[in-house]
């Protein structure tokens, strides 16, 4: 294929001609040629001039420097005829200078995939290369992986072909550093996935590749166009990448049985919404906000009120152009996936006002009054747009901004906002209409992808999330990202690494474990676990008076000793540095307990849920949010610290973004992944320009040499036993007996007969594992056997038709010369007088006539006693065929009967598996039920929470009344000692208001008393309610736990349903397989019998047959008779004529000699008178 393959395919296949080389050869092992260390280059070619007991004296190549390296720092060069190899397995030298070489030489020549064992590794070109064409895509369709070069495209196809062929659900992940290629391979992949299993009809009338608006509406074209829009509201130019996504998805591509497309489904992961309100330098928000400011026309401008690009605060750096992007042309694109997707005009018009209030949040102006804690809006014009963009009240939204009404205990009250907390506020509705627009957009199309009325089978799951990102300072976001990379990594290493090995294990192989030291649980751990970051997060987020400062030094004393935890240096800016596997990350803290809560206005939030646009109230429907009224403190929000609320109350972006990816990895977990590593070349955004020593640091953290380390070290290709016998018996003609044998026996006895070397596999207790490359060669072989049989099948037809040709021709020769012998005859003859004559004559000749009459009737008589024979003997093959079909007819009978007991076997047990089905399918409903019942419990336990809360919240406000009136009661009681000091100063004049006073002392001492009383009270219902509050939440985590576990118990009952599900559908086709055959057996009974009856038919015609040909032999005997009387008087009259013929004969015999003699006296008599005249005359 090198040597013809197409211009377009120039960035796919080597010519492997140009390696195989005899003399570069011998000049490569003449030089001794190592690699090298290189502070620039990485690595560099040198020859070894001198070895020495420790160290080699080497030159660089081109005429370098000769240097002194130690062996150790010595790597070996592979050949030349490995150069530029494929899959990097193939390496004779594997090291990480080799890897290295290959990947490089290979990029330059425009390779940019390129296998390493298990997965592909793609590296960036930074452009546009044409190998994404529907030629390419029908050139992978349906091959084996070493039978095209590498590509995205084998990979997609491999998973396709795996899904199909197992049942089993496959995931495809791009993953890489951010700018490495993960979006334009997902793009790919999906391209091509939505090609494949597209109908025949479709894909010859759609040109997916070229003009998706051919097939407009359909899933296919839906399923590409929804990348477009993705694109448009969630990714952004950044430093590294022009085309950077923002956001993780994840898409679940669902397949029926026949592996058509059956639906879609797209889940979205931790938007950067912080990007919507500012950008670094030289970075952009999203796209959409461009394509909006410079596609839309005067009429769309006039009705979103937008202004010019350079006029909006939220665009920090303005216009920022990208090379290679038309924003004009991609927002006429975004209109027509939006068109595709069946998007309305009201909803589009929707988003785009959307899109325009964002951007007007930014152009709002708050004043600070003087000498007040009061922010004002001097200019409401950008409000007023803003309310008519988004459908609500301008008073009303200015008076939410200023003075929001907040809840102090049972009242409400208005409290003034000053510049910081509203601007603060602002920004925080923008992120978050913005954020609330793209989760909507992503369910819209979701409702698009979605085909209920076709069942899917089996889905492929495509993971394009946000690469691992080092900036100079790392932010809440970066961390999340660098987390999900560090799970996706941690699968990859658990897929490639510990359950490979365990298989081994696990199959009984002689097999000693290989510890690749690559174990990110400790990492992992010192985010997610308990005392973790997050969990420290969370827990400063609960407490009134915590700060970012508070958050860091409890991650100082919890961290200080975690071996992937740092403490910065004090001239840093950094707050603290995790090491990833990726390298160390500082972050910046900063601002960590607000992006943690993510409060908002409630007041804005209530105006948008009652807006008078329907869709800005579904956006915002069952928002659940964290109040600035929780949040506000006296500090404010410009110092960045966290806010008072109460525990329980919300869940933070953490929480929700740890449980999001739990279900990811478990969705992840139960597939079959299929790996494509990307590699980012180089940060200047450069075509076909490699740093070796970047590309070398995302190899050893990619795990690229461990992977291929395992695949050349393991057995990366197994297959089960009757597989395996089913498959590639055909090699091994006669070598397994007949009858049963076991799995295990018979793979022995066909590796014995195919001679394999014992170190390319291994046999298992249920599976025979290769080496890389074996099972291929294997395939080769059977591909070549299957060729031998169908050619001499081909060759035995087309001899059978030759045989038949040749006869015919035979037969049409023998013909011609038979009618060309007879046409020469007949010209010769006709023109002859004396055949004219006999022909005329011979009719007359009534004596040849009899005779040939004679031997005509004879020849019949012959031919009839043949054909009675004939009869007679065809007659008793009959009678023994007769007994045959009968015999076959007794046969069939007994099989259909035992075929009707298989069927009714077959069918009570599909009755027996629907019964278990609808047993389970009960289950399940019951166990949803509970479940349901349980998360309705849950939810009376949080509004019984929320009450005896309230409850707490009402008795503490009464706690404080009492307490105020028992201040108020000790106040009494000092007034009233000093007046009974004074009352005993005046005893002696005053007796009679002595005992007055007595007695309200004592009533005084009774009230102080009932209030203590009461006070204790209070206090023991107090402790009441908080050991009640303390014994609920236990119960919740209680009910929690159980709700896990109850939907773990789903999980699991769902993949039994699957199971099962499966195992029904394999027994629907056994079933429909034994219908299939019992109707043909029918059909062969019916065949049988209608022989039969045709037999018995010909049979009675022969029978009649026969008669008459009797009756007709004894007309012929009485004909013959008669004929030999009529021969007998011929005879006699034949003996009659002869004896008149011979007199006749002798009479003219007579008469002749008489006519002679008369002849010759008439001749004597003139002669003699001719004499006498000659006599006279003389």
């Amino acid at each position: 294929m090198a040597g013809g393959v197409d211009a377009e395919l120039k960035y796919l296949v080597v010519d492997r001609t140009k390696f195989g080389d005899a003399t570069a050869q011998a000049e490569w092992g003449a030089k001794k040629l190592v690699w090298i260390p290189s502070l620039e280059h990485g690595f560099v070619a040198a020859s070894i001039k001198e070895t020495r007991e420790e160290d080699f004296v080497v030159q660089e190549e081109g005429g370098g420097q000769s240097l002194l390296i130690s062996k150790d720092d010595v790597q070996r060069m592979n050949p030349p005829k490995f150069s530029k190899v494929e899959d990097m397995a193939e390496l004779t030298c594997l090291n990480e200078a080799s890897v290295l070489h290959n990947i490089k030489d290979r990029y330059y020549s425009g390779l940019i995939y390129t296998y390493s064992g298990l997965f592909c590794v793609v590296v960036n070109p930074y452009k546009m290369i044409p190998i994404y064409s529907e030629k390419v895509s029908e050139l992978y369709r349906g091959k084996k992986r070493h039978e095209v070069p590498p590509h995205v495209f084998a990979i997609a196809d491999s998973a396709y072909r795996n899904m199909l062929q197992d049942r089993e659900d496959q995931s495809i992940l791009c993953t890489g550093e951010s700018g490495a290629g993960k979006t334009e391979n997902t793009k790919k992949v999906i391209q091509y996935l939505a090609y494949v299993a597209a109908s025949p009809k479709q894909r010859q009338s759609s040109h997916a590749f070229n003009h998706p608006k051919s097939f407009e509406g359909e899933l296919e074209s839906q399923l590409l166009q929804a990348n477009p829009i993705l694109e448009a509201f969630g990714n952004a130019k950044t430093i590294k990448n022009d085309n950077s996504s923002r956001f993780g998805k994840f898409i679940k591509i669902n397949f029926d049985v026949s592996g058509f497309l059956a639906g879609a489904n797209i889940e979205s992961y931790l938007l950067e919404k912080a990007r919507v309100i500012r950008q670094a330098q030289e970075e952009r928000t999203f796209h959409v906000f461009y394509q909006l400011l410079k596609g839309a026309d005067s009429k769309l401008q006039s009705t979103l009120l937008l202004d010019d690009i350079n006029s909006y605060n939220y665009l920090s750096n303005g216009n920022v152009p990208v090379l290679g992007i038309e924003d004009n042309a991609e927002f006429t694109a975004l209109l027509h996936s939006m068109d595709v997707m069946g998007m309305s005009e009201d909803e589009t018009l929707f988003v785009f006002k959307v899109v325009s209030a964002v951007l007007h949040f930014g152009n709002m102006k708050f004043k600070q009054e003087p000498r007040q804690d009061q922010a004002t809006l001097p200019d409401n014009t950008v409000a007023q747009k803003l309310c008519h963009l988004t459908g609500i009240a301008v008073t009303d939204f200015t008076k939410g901004l200023l003075k929001p009404r907040l809840k102090v205990g049972r009242d409400y009250v208005n409290k003034a906002q000053s510049k910081e907390q509203a601007e603060f506020a602002t920004e925080a509705l923008a992120k978050a209409i913005y954020e609330k627009l793209f989760k909507w957009l992503v369910t819209r199309i979701n409702k698009s992808l979605d085909r209920t009325r076709r069942q899917g089978a089996s889905f492929i799951g495509i993971l394009d999330i946000a690469g691992f990102e080092i900036f100079k300072m790392n932010s809440f976001e970066q961390l999340c990202i660098n987390y999900t990379n560090e799970k996706l990594q941690q699968l990859f290493n658990h897929t490639m690494f510990v359950l490979e090995q365990e298989e081994y294990k696990r199959e009984g192989i002689d097999w000693k474990f290989i510890d690749f030291g690559l174990d990110l649980q400790p990492c992992i751990d010192l985010i997610e676990k308990n005392l973790g970051v997050f969990a420290l997060v969370d827990e400063e987020c609960l407490f009134p008076k915590a700060t970012d400062k508070s958050f860091v030094e409890k991650l100082y004393n919890a961290h200080n000793n975690h071996p992937k935890f740092c403490k910065p240096d004090f001239r840093e800016q950094a707050d603290f540095s995790v090491l990833h596997y990726a390298g160390r990350v500082d972050y910046c803290a900063t601002q960590w307990l607000m992006k943690n809560m993510d409060p908002l206005n409630d007041n804005i939030v209530a105006l948008f849920q009652n807006s008078t646009d329907p869709l800005m109230v579904t956006i915002w429907k069952d928002a659940a949010i964290v109040s600035l009224s929780q949040t506000q403190q006296d500090a404010g929000f410009a110092g960045g610290g966290g806010g008072r609320i109460r525990k329980g109350m919300f869940r933070t972006v953490s929480q929700l973004y740890k449980e999001q990816l739990a279900r990811l990895m478990d969705t992840l977990i139960n597939t079959n992944p299929n790996f494509v590593r990307c590699i980012i070349p180089n940060y200047h955004k450069k075509s076909f320009k490699l740093e070796s020593h970047l590309v070398l640091d995302q190899l050893r953290c990619n795990g690229v040499l461990e992977g291929i380390r395992i695949c050349r070290q393991g057995f990366p290709n197994r297959i089960p036993f009757q597989e395996f016998r089913q498959r590639y018996e055909l090699l091994t003609p006669n070598v397994i007996p007949k009858g049963f044998m076991d799995g295990r026996k018979s793979v022995d006895l066909m590796i014995k007969a195919l001679e394999l070397e014992h170190n390319l596999f291994r046999i298992g207790l249920s599976k025979i594992f290769f080496r890389a490359g074996v099972l291929g060669h294997l395939e080769e072989e059977r591909d070549v056997k299957l060729t031998e049989i169908i050619i001499n099948f081909q060759a035995y037809c087309r001899g059978q038709l030759a045989r038949k040709n040749y006869e015919k021709r035979l037969r049409q020769l023998s013909a011609i010369k038979v009618v060309q012998r007879n046409g020469r005859s007949y010209l010769k003859l006709k023109n002859w007088q004396w055949w004219r004559l006999f022909t005329k004559v011979k009719p007359l000749l009534q004596v040849t006539r009899q005779d040939d009459e004679l031997k005509v009737k004879e020849v019949e008589l012959k031919k009839v006693q043949d054909k009675l024979k004939l009869q007679t003997q065809d007659l008793e093959s009959l009678e023994r065929t007769h007994q045959q079909l009968l015999e076959e007819k007794s046969i069939l009978s007994e099989q259909l009967q035992a075929e009707a007991e298989l069927n009714i076997e077959s069918e009570e047990m599909r009755g027996r598996l629907a019964a278990k089905k609808q047993e389970l399918e009960e289950v399940l409903h019951d166990l949803e039920a509970r479940v349901e019942e349980e998360e309705e419990r849950n939810q009376s336990l949080n509004q019984d929470m929320k009450k005896l809360h309230d409850n707490v919240q009402d008795l503490e406000e009464q706690l404080e009344e009492e307490e105020a009136s028992r201040q108020k009661l000790l106040h009494e009681k000092v007034s009233s000692e000093a007046k009974i000091k004074k009352l005993e100063e005046d005893l002696a004049l005053q007796e009679d208001t002595l005992s007055k006073g007595q007695k309200e002392r004592k009533n005084v001492d009774e009230r102080l008393h009932d209030i203590q009383n009461r006070l204790t009270e209070e206090e023991d219902k107090a402790k009441h309610l908080s050991k009640q509050k303390t014994k609920q939440e236990t119960l919740i985590q209680d009910l929690e736990e159980r709700i896990t576990k109850e939907e773990k118990i789903r999980q699991d009952l769902e993949k039994v349903k699957r199971k099962y599900e499966t195992e029904i559908n394999d027994l629907n086709e056994q079933l429909n397989e034994l219908r299939n055959e019992l109707a043909e057996l029918r059909l062969q009974l019916a065949r049988k019998e209608d022989e039969l009856n045709q037999a018995l038919y010909r049979v009675d015609e022969e029978a009649g047959a026969k008669v008459a040909a009797l009756k007709h032999a004894r007309e012929l005997q009485i004909n013959i008779s008669e004929l030999q009387e009529d021969l007998d008087s011929e005879r006699a009259s034949r003996s009659k004529t002869e004896k008149q013929k011979r007199s006749i004969a002798e009479e003219l015999e007579q008469m002749r000699t008489d006519l002679e003699f008369r002849e010759e006296s008439k001749q004597q008599a003139h002669e003699l008178r001719d004499k006498r005249e000659t006599e006279r005359k003389s």
